[in-house]
């Protein structure tokens, strides 16, 4: 979980606006949550929410039928607990596994202690306010627990979700009582060898299966019926339903878009809302992408901003010194020399022989060059009024990388 209070003040700020613009795509159902399977409502009746197969909630219903319920005798502070054995898990509990392929052929990262159920009184016996989710399909329902939560701060983090960045705190919404804790696994390593994070929908388990599709950033159409992202596809036109953005679920506030490996590095922070205008840890987002400059950034509206000094902990957690999401006053924009940095431009500098090769491009400094997009010209350009010399630079300018 990364900590940067002076970038989620600023961040904070922009909510609002992201929340208007994004929004989740046709597939969502009654209760919002990105998929396409079932829940079933308070009184028994199915919602059309969450990926088909990976997992239905049910509270106040009968249950989702299946499995031989456990008793009431387990540790209910365990439920949700990481694991790799039934023994560390409470009495009449078990600790399904990632590679235990129970959830349809799926399992949680990192393990997940449980118990299984065939009616939500038994997982409310064992910790009050906990559901029997499905993690079957709806012919062939898989009852286990899930525990209740709270959208937003919490005092105590290992409160929520078992204080698990592989977890995801959702609202549901009106069809069912309260908030829920699903498990949405953020990398392969996560899930263990052989086994892939399928992060496209609410429920991001482990599998055998690799995803595949277009990566963050990739234009997509939310209306299709073939998803034609690794992550999922959102809404990014209030005018428009068919125009979308690849994007990666992920766990609010927690490092997210890792790379492959067993020790894969984080490729952007868990920081846009998706659900709920005031955010807190693991509740549902979407991954932030790092970036060293603005030209790095893929999401529509985004530019990199500057990590502030006073959180140099999560710039070096990250592994670079932006991140990509709206503009925020009071915030420092990486722009990869766009017109440059610093001076006020340089004056057209003189000939030499060597030609360099410019950087990403950026404006033309009065009475000199273009900065980064073009060639250099015969000589080093001399300092301007309020500039420096750069070789092949614009005036005044951090220059082209």
């Amino acid at each position: 979980m990364v900590k940067g209070s002076t970038w989620f003040t600023l961040f904070l700020v922009s909510v609002g606006t992201v929340a208007a613009t994004v929004s989740c795509g046709s597939d969502e159902g009654t209760a919002g949550a990105p998929g396409g399977g079932s829940f079933i409502n308070p009184g028994g009746g199915a919602g059309t929410a969450g990926r088909a197969g990976s997992g239905s909630v049910g509270r106040g219903g009968n249950g989702t039928g299946g499995n031989t319920g456990g008793g009431s005798n387990g540790d209910p502070t365990a439920l949700g607990s990481m694991c790799s054995a039934d023994s560390q898990c409470g009495e009449g509990m078990v600790c399904v596994t990632a590679g235990s392929m129970k959830f349809a052929g799926a399992g949680p990262s990192q393990g997940m202690c449980t118990m299984a159920c065939d009616t939500n009184d038994q997982c409310d016996l064992l910790k009050s306010g906990a559901a029997c989710a499905n993690f079957g399909t709806e012919d062939e329902p898989v009852g286990y627990c899930i525990d209740s939560c709270v959208t937003g701060d919490v005092v105590d983090l290992n409160s929520k979700c078992a204080g698990r960045s592989d977890f995801v705190c959702y609202d549901f919404g009106e069809t069912l009582p309260a908030p829920f804790c699903v498990p949405h696994c953020r990398s392969d390593a996560e899930c263990g060898t052989g086994l892939y994070c399928d992060k496209s929908s609410l429920f991001g388990l482990c599998s055998k299966t690799k995803p595949t599709g277009d990566p963050v950033g990739t234009s997509c159409n939310p209306e299709a019926d073939t998803q034609t992202c690794e992550g999922y596809c959102i809404h990014t036109d209030a005018t428009d339903d068919t125009k979308g953005q690849c994007i990666e679920l992920c766990s609010f506030g927690s490092e997210c878009m890792y790379g492959s490996g067993t020790k894969p590095k984080p490729g952007g922070l868990c920081a846009g809302p998706l659900g709920t205008s005031e955010p807190g840890p693991m509740d549902l987002g979407y991954c932030a992408p790092n970036c060293g400059c603005t030209s790095d950034c893929v999401l529509e509206g985004d530019v990199c901003r500057k990590w502030p000094a006073a959180d140099a902990a999560a710039a070096a957690a990250l592994g670079a010194p932006g991140v990509c999401y709206l503009n925020v006053t009071g915030s420092v924009e990486l722009t990869c020399g766009e017109g440059g940095a610093g001076g006020a431009g340089g004056e057209g500098g003189e000939g030499g022989a060597a030609p360099a090769t410019g950087g990403h491009g950026g404006t033309t400094a009065a009475g000199g060059t273009a900065a980064g997009g073009t060639s250099g010209g015969s000589g080093p350009a001399s300092a301007g009024t309020g500039g420096t010399a750069t070789p092949a630079g614009g005036g005044g300018g951090t220059g082209g990388a």
